[in-house]
């Protein structure tokens, strides 16, 4: 009995020292200058080990509040993609993650407060970051993913520029159906959206933005251009975030685009988010290499 634990702790070690030991990415930080902002959009990278040019490329998007650091820091990224890319169905990308402010990810033309950052990020951003580090270069291979306002980001650059992204993954993604008037909103919901469509809010700008509009039109391009979504909300989010996750998620499938839901034990926090990382360097790595 006593050789037989010993056999178990010994294996239980290796096991421990193997996941400890998987080959670790390297991380770099660069600042990516925006004509379209008048400014510079920083962002830190992760690159796999065993780096060549022409792989894949994640941009992976903060919340509200947040900044470039954010999934390194709190989300842990690196020691989980260097998990994931070790695996040997692993498909390696290259990770960017780009500090947006409270921008919401849309362009706010003259009445919103931060810019047009959707132009930006098309325009400016994805050519210099994928020209720099030689990554990405095609719709197939350029993802989106994100967290909280990033969840919305993540959806509305994938639906209102689906010629840039293949796929869009989005965790407790703060979205919300059609509104009709701004007092459709929580009080601190209107405090969240920062003047990204408008001050005053402005209903029909907003909507113009939202990610629900666009997928019948994606749909229509599904057998040469399709576009897939991934959504994951915790039961108890406490800002009801979990309405908006079913909402898009009944609406896609209803416009006939592939979509995945993940409904996770817990609230709007970090935890969730950290777990869930893995599976969607996962998923991505089993979708089909489409245009």
């Amino acid at each position: 009995m006593i050789r037989l634990l010993l056999s178990l702790a010994c294996a239980g070690l290796a096991l421990f020292a193997l996941s400890r030991t998987a080959p670790a990415g390297t991380l770099e930080e660069l600042s990516v200058p925006s004509p379209t902002l008048g400014m510079d959009i920083p962002a830190s990278i992760y690159l796999p080990n065993g780096f060549e040019p022409g792989l894949p490329v994640l941009y992976l998007l903060h919340g509200y509040g947040g900044g470039h650091r954010d999934w390194l820091d709190a989300g842990r990224l690196a020691e989980t993609a260097d998990m994931v890319f070790a695996e040997p169905e692993a498909r390696p990308m290259a990770i960017v993650m780009p500090g947006a402010g409270n921008s919401w990810y849309v362009d706010g033309g003259s009445v919103g407060r931060h810019g047009d950052w959707q132009t930006a990020l098309g325009r400016d951003f994805v050519p210099a970051v994928e020209d720099r580090l030689a990554v990405g270069g095609s719709r197939g291979k350029r993802f989106v993913a994100g967290l909280s306002m990033g969840g919305f980001g993540a959806l509305h650059l994938a639906v209102h520029r689906s010629d840039l992204f293949r796929a869009a993954a989005a965790l407790s993604p703060a979205i919300f159906e059609d509104a009709t008037q701004a007092s459709d909103f929580p009080d601190f919901q209107m405090k969240f959206f920062a003047g990204a469509f408008g001050e005053p809010f402005d209903v029909d700008r907003f909507n113009r933005q939202n990610v629900f509009r666009g997928l019948p039109a994606l749909a229509s391009r599904l057998e040469d251009r399709p576009t897939d979504f991934y959504i994951m909300t915790g039961d108890h989010d406490g800002f009801g975030l979990w309405r908006g996750a079913l909402a898009f998620f009944r609406a896609a499938r209803d416009s006939g685009l592939p979509a995945e839901l993940r409904v996770r034990d817990g609230d709007h926090e970090w935890r969730l988010w950290r777990d869930e990382l893995g599976d969607v360097l996962r998923w991505i790595a089993a979708l089909p290499t489409r245009s």
